[in-house]
């Protein structure tokens, strides 16, 4: 489900330079590829951007947001700086913007510097706040210059934070990608996944290493959220955006949150996986027994009110249950871990509650609904990370004996 308490500067403020908002990057050399997992990652305690010798500074690392957004403010965490990590950290960045594509049309947004000692977030306005679509990060120092080849850098996580235009329709996850083999810049590979989109729902499959996944999942607010289920019924997570180029790109939770790019795959040939519209995967899933992870059903900030663009999904949800007249199910809330356990164990059980009463005004027996709050308790992904957080915060819908 979501919860809506967010870090950073406000409730309603979401950091924009974030996997699990919708970031990805787009443009960065092998060396500097994991300092963008660093930087954007989500997690402010992730630290180490590699050895000089292979990566010395500056790195540049070009960022594609998902919609025009004018950002207005730039936040780094705080950092630790103490024994062997001393001076390490990186201490001056260059930040640019473009309308343009990711190699062309940059301008500066703000030079930052930083300041060692701190206690808590450093902020930066940006003089001239306007509209980007990609963002070009340069890391220029370290507070001690490296003496050793050996010695790594030292990164957090740098935030964003402005007006976003809307992200664009649903539609643009339909097609076939070949999944890249070990990051951005590599080639793609055999490995496909392949999207069917009908409305918010996404269903489709992958072929990874021989093996058959199917794909099930909805879009919230321009970000894909999706479930990849093994033929032995594992399932993993994953979120996914549509790059301005048609590339596939997002974070997996199938151990350590795990970046992937994809490349359009070539036109023609068969589907790999035909749509089948006599046959509903969340009605296969409860008949089978098994728990029915859904996103799609949306709540106001903090609050137990429905959205009105959950509508699409309780429908979906409602013609399911109602075409398995004999089923009982249990319908959980989950959150991620913002907040304390006991706010979002109370909050979970109120949305669960919430969507058991839409549910009964429209005609499904009360008696076969039992709401159960779970809170933060059950993570499916890595709380660490903003897009583990979006995948956590979720309804799942399990048959009831």
């Amino acid at each position: 489900m979501i919860f809506g308490v967010l870090s950073g500067l406000a409730l309603a403020a979401p950091n924009r330079l974030t996997f699990g908002e919708g970031a990805s990057v787009v443009l960065a050399s092998p060396e500097a590829e994991q300092f963008g997992h660093i930087a954007f990652d989500g997690n402010p305690r992730t630290l180490g951007i590699g050895i000089p010798r292979r990566e010395p500074l500056p790195l540049t690392v070009v960022l594609e947001l998902p919609a025009l957004t004018t950002l207005e403010t730039f936040v780094l965490p705080d950092f630790d700086e103490y024994g062997t990590a001393k001076g390490r950290h990186v201490s001056a960045l260059k930040i640019e913007g473009s309308t343009t594509s990711p190699t062309e049309g940059f301008s500066d947004l703000v030079d930052l510097t930083l300041k060692e000692g701190v206690d808590g977030p450093q902020t930066f306005p940006v003089p001239k706040p306007r509209a980007v679509r990609w963002v070009r990060f340069t890391a220029l120092s370290t507070f001690t210059p490296a003496t050793e080849d050996f010695r790594a850098h030292n990164f957090t996580e740098i935030e964003g934070y402005g007006p976003q235009e809307p992200r664009g329709d649903a539609k643009r996850f339909e097609g076939r990608w070949q999944l890249r083999r070990t990051g951005l810049n590599d080639t793609p590979g055999t490995n496909a996944v392949e999207l069917h989109v009908s409305g918010d729902r996404i269903t489709g499959c992958e072929q990874r290493g021989g093996q058959h996944f199917t794909v099930e999942g909805a879009v919230e607010d321009g970000l894909a959220k999706l479930v990849r289920t093994s033929d032995k019924g594992v399932t993993t997570p994953y979120t996914a955006v549509v790059l301005s180029d048609g590339q596939l790109s997002g974070v997996t939770f199938d151990g350590p949150p795990r970046a992937f790019w994809a490349a359009p795959a070539a036109k023609g040939g068969d589907w790999l996986c035909p749509v089948d519209a006599s046959s509903d995967p969340w009605e296969q899933t409860l008949r089978d027994g098994k728990e029915l992870i859904l996103h799609g059903i949306l709540f106001d900030v903090d609050s137990d009110v429905l959205r009105s663009d959950a509508k699409p999904a309780l429908e979906r949800l409602l013609t399911v249950l109602t075409g398995l007249p004999q089923l009982a199910v249990v319908i959980e809330g989950h959150t991620d871990s913002d907040a304390s356990d006991a706010h979002n164990l109370d909050l979970s059980s109120r949305r669960a509650k919430a969507v058991v009463s839409w549910l009964v005004e429209r005609g499904v027996a009360k008696a076969r609904l039992t709401p159960e709050g779970k809170g933060e308790a059950e993570p499916i992904a890595d709380n660490a990370t903003s897009a583990g957080r979006a995948l956590n915060r979720r309804v799942e819908i399990r048959p009831r004996p």
